[in-house]
């Protein structure tokens, strides 16, 4: 990791000696070196949280059907719309 060499051990300091003196993580360090490295494959992270009963397109098209057919204006006067959505 670093070019200095230990006297006592006659070595080049370690990557976790050097972290913990700089209070650098670790794991940013192993993270460039992957992203560097040619046959790692890029990690792409998932969507959080719990999954959804609909996809979101649906889901939206559902909320603009009901709004058509819904008698009323504004989206205050449709709180069932948001109680539709939760099933």
């Amino acid at each position: 990791m670093s070019r200095a060499i230990s006297v006592s051990a006659n070595k080049p300091f370690g990557l976790q000696r050097v972290c913990q003196v700089l209070g650098f993580p670790r794991s940013t360090i192993y993270a460039v070196r992957a992203r560097t490295a040619d046959n790692v494959v890029p990690i792409i992270p998932g969507r959080r949280g719990p999954k959804p009963k609909m996809p979101d397109a649906d889901l939206l098209k559902a909320i603009r059907d009901d709004l058509v057919a819904s008698p009323f204006i504004g989206a205050q006067d449709c709180p069932h719309l948001f109680a539709e959505s939760r099933l």
